[in-house]
This record gives structure tokens, sequence and C-alpha cells, in this order.
């Protein structure tokens, strides 16, 4: 049996409509009054629940009721330990965080979160900050070891350095295939699949993009990573305005690829300020943009580029 599970209160529902009432009902009924919120609602009510990709997020949230609890308790916990430092007031507190961290939430969406849990948690005293922002500033005077990145400087303008914020991209990969269960559903092979003797697409390696590459590859294994990034801005690191950039790799089957535990934050990328709106539409600053972003990609695929072949350990076996 499929199900949906709101992303606010974690509560299960087993129909769209179920779902898009529950969501109509609360969400406006959880917001003062400020503009920048009313604002929130408004977009989510009148476009969002209406549009085909809320509906695409929707059904990349369906799962299987029978290993829901068990799965993504697992995933999160595990999330939980290798990136939280425990130095949080509490551990709703924390959750909390990681919660907006990971899911790349805005302070408007973080704090409708915090609203919606005081006003249906009953506490006399809540253990949640009384903002998204209190928190966030709460995370930039902690020191987590496991969040630490590689500082490059990408490109000067107007006399200020811009830096890409970034992890090993190997290592990443290597963090993926080492989870419990990759193998079962990691693809090595291209594969041709057929529907009544016409070849039909499923998964990444039954394309015609994997039959050509894999052809040119003489020996070895064809290795897919995909990296995408989002204009979601965060500020937790320097107080600097950046972009988070993910990977994944799709050999991994469709289904499995989706789950938190196979992606991984890269990195964050930096945002160029201009002075006004002139200089923000000129072609000066455009260009500079653009070849911030390229440099930045440069140094992220830099230790694929450096080197032919790459050694991976899959399974206890080397691919």
């Amino acid at each position: 049996m499929s199900s949906i599970k709101c992303p606010f209160c974690l509560k299960i529902f087993f129909s769209r409509s179920g779902y898009t009432q529950h969501i109509n009902y609360y969400l406006p009924s959880i917001v003062d009054s400020d503009d920048d919120e009313l604002n929130f609602i408004t977009d989510v009510n009148n476009i969002s629940l209406n549009s085909e990709e809320f509906m695409h997020d929707i059904e990349k949230n369906m799962i299987t009721f029978d290993d829901q609890n068990e799965e993504a308790n697992k995933s999160f916990n595990q999330k939980f330990e290798t990136e939280v430092n425990t130095s949080y007031p509490n551990e709703t507190y924390a959750d909390l965080m990681t919660l907006v961290t990971k899911y790349k939430l805005n302070n408007v969406t973080g704090n409708i979160i915090i609203k919606f849990f005081n006003k249906h948690a009953n506490l006399n005293i809540s253990p949640l900050s009384k903002s998204i922002e209190k928190g966030r500033k709460y995370m930039d005077n902690m020191n987590i070891p496991n969040l630490t990145y590689s500082k490059t400087c990408i490109i000067k303008y107007n006399n200020k350095d811009y830096y890409l914020h970034h992890r090993s991209l190997i290592n990443y990969v290597k963090h993926i295939l080492s989870t419990s269960d990759i193998s079962e559903y990691f693809m090595q092979n291209f594969e041709m699949l057929k529907i009544d003797e016409e070849r039909t697409y499923s998964e990444q390696n039954t394309g015609k993009w994997w039959e050509n590459t894999e052809k040119s590859i003489l020996d070895g294994k064809l290795l897919s990573i995909i990296l995408y990034s989002n204009t979601t801005n965060v500020n937790t690191l320097e107080k600097s305005q950046l972009h988070p950039i993910y990977m994944l790799i799709s050999n991994i089957k469709n289904w499995r690829q989706n789950k938190s535990d196979a992606k991984q934050l890269l990195g964050y990328l930096p945002i160029l300020q201009a002075n006004n709106n002139s200089e923000k539409n000129s072609a000066n600053f455009k260009k500079a943009v653009h070849k911030a972003f390229h440099e930045s990609l440069k140094v992220l695929l830099k230790p694929l580029l450096s080197n032919s072949t790459i050694n991976l350990i899959l399974n206890n076996e080397k691919i």
C-alpha cells in the first residue's frame, strides 16, 4: 500500500486528496499576518497544490508503508549522528536544524514548522528556538568538525574574494558505495531492455548514452555522476550567501537513488554580489557569474579529470 508523508508533521496519508486537504487546512492557521509569510502561503495554496511540479514532489515522496518507519528513521538517525554536533540545547532542536539544512528550507518555511510544532505539541515550554534565524546564528557559533570544508578562492570581483567551500568528490563516491545495501541496486553494465521486441528505457543503464559510452571504455566500468544545485541561499559558512551543490550516482537504481543516504552535499557555490540593479544586469557582472560557476565546477571535478582511472570498492570487491 502506498502512502504520502506530510513534511511538516510527518502524518501519513493514503490518498492525494486527503494530503491536499490537510495542507490547505493547517498551513494558513499556523502563520501570523507577516507579509512574507502570507505570500508564502498564497504561493503554496494557489500555485503549488495544483501544479505538475507539486504532484511530482508528492510522487517522489510516495513510499511503501510497511518499511516507512524503519527506513526513514534509520537513514535520518545515521545522518544526524554523522553531521550534527550534540552541543545543541536538546535533541528536538538538533532534529529541526538538521531538517532545515538537509532539505534546504528557507527561513519562512522553517518558522512555519516551528509554529506548527508549538501549536500541536502542547508543551509548556518549547524546546525550539523562537525563529529559524536564531537557529542559524546558533549553528554559526558551533564547532562542527564533520561539516568542515576545503576553501578555494574562485574569483575576485569588485576587490572582494569569493570562495568555493567543497569536499572531496571521490571520498563521497566511496562513502556512498560503502552504504550497506547499495551493492544490491548498483548497475555496472549496459542493459538492452525490450518490450514486445521494441526497445524501451527505464534505468540509466538502459539508455543510448550509457551503451555508447560503455563501448568506448576498453578496460573498466562506467561511473555516472550527477551534480545538481538550486537557488536556495544559505549563510551558515562565514555568513556568506552561497548555493549548495549536491552529488548523486546514477548507477544506483532510481528508487534507491532518491533516498537521503545515496546523495551527498558536495559543497557551496559562491554568489557574487552587485552594488545595484544596473551592475547586476551588466555584461561584466554576468560574465563574472559565469566564470565563477565554471571555475567552481573545475575545482569540484578536478579529482576525476586528473585521474585516468579510479579504484573503487563495492561490497568488498574492486570495481
